[in-house]
């Protein structure tokens, strides 16, 4: 999986004209947010094709701004204090958090400025090993 972060004009249609660019492409959206910021918007998404994501929204003229791998977790669903737990740990050995949301499948996407660290903090909530923090 690959996060794309995007430069979107904060206007009417700008995620319309993303979301057709990546049907065009025949490219699923499996999770993603947008952040508005004023007259920008920060979206970011994850595909399955990093590459090809990339591809389709340059060639529609939309700005990608890093292409990524996410640190992806699961957590404890319905457990208070899962993100508070995960987002301590990676606190504690100096991470910054730099993006969260959620995929298609409930799982904490998270951008992280020390992947490699994060990755090995975070193996509690590791979705390989279906192993639940709590």
């Amino acid at each position: 999986m690959f996060d794309l972060e995007f430069d979107l004009a904060g206007r009417p249609g700008a995620l319309a004209d993303l979301g057709e660019a990546m049907g065009r492409a025949g490219l699923p959206f499996e999770g993603g947010a947008v952040f508005g910021q004023g007259e920008r918007a920060v979206a970011h998404f994850l595909f399955q094709d990093g590459a090809g994501a990339r591809r389709a929204a340059e060639a529609a003229g939309i700005r990608v701004v890093a292409m990524q791998r996410p640190l992806i977790r699961k957590l404890k669903q319905g457990t208070p204090g899962q993100l508070g737990a995960i987002a301590r740990v990676l606190a504690d050995a100096g991470i910054n958090i730099v993006t969260q949301y959620s995929d298609h499948q409930n799982r904490l996407i998270l951008i992280c400025d020390r992947h490699a660290e994060a990755e090995r903090v975070t193996t509690a909530w590791d979705t390989q090993e279906g192993a639940h923090h709590d």
